[in-house]
């Protein structure tokens, strides 16, 4: 039981580590965001240009993913079940973010039903592994 908890608690805490950086990391790449210092994150996204939404969709999926393979990897039993826990509570955490950070609408409509089938084809990715035998 222990096992399961810490499993998707290192999946959260590993996604959403991921996320920010992906932030941070994406936000260099343009010049009218660059000067904006991360600590005031709203105006970010304020004065991001939609390429930086496209890219930071692709950011959320791997996150996702990241999160499952990572708690499936590390769950006793039920690893799909456990990987999809952890895309619920992603889905959670967005569903916050996305209430009290100004993004378009056309982002907010995508990225919410994005984490429960990435992170599950993350607990599938592990079965998978482990049924061919290439991961213990």
């Amino acid at each position: 039981m222990y096992r399961n908890i810490f499993s998707v608690s290192t999946g959260v805490t590993i996604s959403i580590i991921e996320i920010l950086s992906a932030i941070k990391f994406i936000k260099k790449w343009f010049i009218k965001i660059q000067s904006i210092p991360l600590k005031k994150l709203k105006h970010v996204f304020i004065e991001a240009p939609t390429e930086f939404f496209l890219v930071l969709i692709f950011f959320y999926a791997f996150s996702a993913l990241l999160g499952g393979t990572i708690t499936a990897f590390f769950a006793q039993n039920a690893k799909k079940a456990h990987a999809m826990l952890t895309g619920f509570i992603l889905f959670f955490i967005a569903l916050f973010h996305v209430f009290f950070y100004p993004f378009p609408l056309w982002f907010k409509v995508i990225i919410l039903p994005l984490f429960f089938p990435f992170s599950y084809l993350g607990g599938d990715l592990i079965e998978f592994l482990q049924r061919k035998k290439w991961i213990n």
